[in-house]
């Protein structure tokens, strides 16, 4: 079993990516009065970083076969279904973060990394910017709740299968560890 290093690299920026925007979105964002508005610009940028790295990942996985592994036809479905849920929640986390964005009366627009204007999203149906907005932090949760069934997943193939999964995810060797 072996993951191409392309889809390696783009799992752990997403990882990387991921864990900035939580530390930022459950730290300086949740500060006293105007402090959230100065952290959005970084936050939304990395909003669309995630973006961008999901969507390279997906074309790629598009391109390629996941490793095959030895298992039940049932686990490798759970397996798949899981991940595929994974991404849709977080491309829902995305959509509906951007959906809520509305900047206040004379504020400057938020820009990515500083340099462009994010566009405002549009009106959709009868659902507010306000009501996106709590949407998009009660998909927050879920996706929490799903990254935390996968980094379980990864510990049980690291100390219970000791099946080589997390080696060759980190390390792209497909050799298993040694059984003792």
């Amino acid at each position: 079993m072996h993951w191409h290093f392309g889809i390696r690299l783009l799992h752990w920026l997403t990882v990387a990516a991921l864990a900035a925007q939580i530390a930022i979105a459950f730290g300086p964002m949740r500060g006293p009065g105007m402090t959230m508005m100065n952290w959005l610009p970084l936050h939304m940028s990395i909003g669309v970083t995630i973006l961008t790295i999901v969507v390279l990942r997906l074309c790629w996985r598009s391109f390629t076969q996941a490793p095959v592994r030895p298992t039940s036809r049932f686990l490798r479905f759970a397996t798949a279904f899981f991940h595929v849920l994974l991404y849709v929640t977080i491309l829902a986390v995305l959509i509906t973060g951007w959906l809520g964005y509305r900047p206040m009366p004379f504020m400057p627009p938020a820009r990515l990394f500083g340099t462009l204007p994010v566009p405002l999203a549009p009106s959709v149906g009868a659902l507010s910017a306000r009501g996106f907005a709590f949407v998009h932090q009660k998909l927050v949760w879920i996706m929490l709740g799903l990254i935390g069934v996968h980094v379980l997943a990864a510990m049980v193939h690291l100390g219970l299968l000791r099946d080589g999964v997390m080696r060759s995810m980190v390390f792209g060797r497909p050799e298993t560890a040694s059984r003792e």
